[in-house]
């Protein structure tokens, strides 16, 4: 009930990094108003004095706690107080994402992710304030009929919270049940509520212990709240609940699991770029294979043009000797020079013209191969960054499904880079020139 003094709103802020102050506010402290009914509370002595009624209506004497000197704890003592926390089911709150700062548990600095960011968690608020009041009501009424031993009269008092990272209620209550031989005393009855004792038996009589009569209860209350219609899993988790972690602990459990949800993510995300830079490097491959034979294609056109060249270059002198008898047994004999220079000039000019061609195209040739072996270049690189990968391929594990896949990646990779080394090695090593 921190709400009701603003010292303790201080106090209790500064150590607790869940308070929000402004929403302090918000918090409802009530008060047992002594006549089966609760009160708002504007100061926390009427909860003491209330209690201090009931422990003055106990008859027996109390046990005082005693330190056990073989385990240095103390023990012994007479139960009095029970003090109950019920939180607000996420159903019926609204996430803020990204409210708090993940605190490191050893420095108390806010915690950083793998990229050295801070982690940040959320925080929970009512989706209706008036609901959540009726949901904690109900909570208290089960547990004053079923749970602790005085019922309602019991309860001395409790908070609503609204004003950190989950709205819930906490609840304090005394041990303290009628006497049933003097109806006008109490008697304390922690044992029979809430430990092993004799008069509490399950049906084949046997006596109950702590443990069981907790999960009856949390079973109970569950039932008691579904039956009333709030949203809650009617389920009951034997194996994950009353494993008896704390707040603390609980915390650090919950910054421990965002941790590795990031790092899973984090996983996930790298995989699926890593089957992403797969597919391109399997198609990056077929590109280059089919380029490859487009190159080979094109140096056999490129040889088989120029081995055509001497045939062509015979096959036009041919031409020319005959034209040049033809001309000069047609004209006379002072005529001759001339008659041959004419017949011979348009032969030299188409030999020219012929020439430059098979030169430009001998060019054309040399600046293709020279991208051809830019391309090799680049593919050796490529092949040569990528050797990592491949040795992870091939020692991958052939008896999954995905060794399986690794090595005959890697195994069509390395027989990619054998035919591109034998085209490599095809090629010519130096640039044609005219004649040969």
């Amino acid at each position: 009930m921190r709400e009701l003094d603003e010292d303790s709103i201080a106090y209790w802020a500064k150590r607790n990094p869940n308070i929000v102050v402004a929403d302090e506010v918000l918090n409802e402290a009530m008060v047992n108003d002594g006549d089966g009914g609760f009160r708002r509370c504007v100061d926390r002595q009427d909860v003491l004095d209330y209690g201090a009624d009931r422990v003055r209506r106990v008859k027996r004497k109390f046990r005082d706690d005693k330190l056990d000197p073989t385990t240095s704890k103390m023990k012994g003592g007479t139960v009095t107080t029970s003090l109950l926390v019920s939180h607000l089911p996420k159903s019926m709150c609204v996430e803020i994402p990204g409210f708090y700062p993940v605190l490191d548990s050893r420095t108390g600095e806010a915690a950083l992710d793998a990229d050295g960011e801070p982690m940040m968690r959320s925080r929970w608020v009512a989706r209706d304030r008036d609901e959540a009041r009726r949901y904690f009501q109900d909570v208290i009424q089960y547990l004053s009929a079923e749970a602790i031993p005085g019922g309602p009269d019991a309860v001395l008092g409790y908070d609503i919270q609204h004003s950190e990272s989950t709205p819930h209620v906490q609840i304090i209550a005394d041990t303290f049940a009628p006497d049933p031989k003097d109806e006008e005393s109490l008697r304390v009855e922690s044992s029979q509520a809430w430990f092993s004792h004799r008069e509490v038996k399950d049906k084949q009589g046997r006596q109950k212990s702590g443990k069981t009569k907790l999960r009856e209860y949390h079973r109970g209350l569950k039932q008691h709240l579904v039956d009333r219609g709030y949203d809650i899993s009617p389920d009951f988790d034997e194996k994950r609940h009353l494993v008896g972690m704390g707040k603390e602990e609980y915390g650090r459990t919950m910054d421990a699991k965002r941790s590795v949800d990031i790092l899973r993510d984090r996983a996930v995300e790298d995989h699926e770029k890593l089957n992403g830079w797969d597919a391109e490097l399997l198609d990056r491959r077929h590109e280059l294979e089919g380029e490859a034979e487009r190159q080979r294609d094109h140096m056999e056109s490129l040889e088989r043009r120029e081995a055509d060249l001497p045939m062509l270059r015979r096959h036009l002198e041919e031409e020319v000797r005959k034209d040049g008898v033809k001309a000069a047994e047609a004209e006379i004999k002072e005529h001759v020079q001339r008659g041959v220079a004419t017949a011979l000039a348009p032969a030299q000019a188409l030999l020219d013209r012929q020439r430059e061609q098979l030169e430009e195209q001998l060019t054309l040739a040399a600046k293709e191969r020279d991208a051809y072996t830019s391309t090799a270049a680049q593919f050796d690189q490529m092949i040569r960054n990528l050797q990592p990968l491949v040795k992870r391929w091939e020692q991958a594990n052939p008896h999954t499904d995905k060794g399986a896949r690794a090595q005959r990646n890697a195994a069509r990779l390395r027989q990619f880079e054998q035919r591109a080394s034998q085209f490599r090695s095809e090629a010519p090593e130096h640039d044609p020139q005219p004649g040969e």
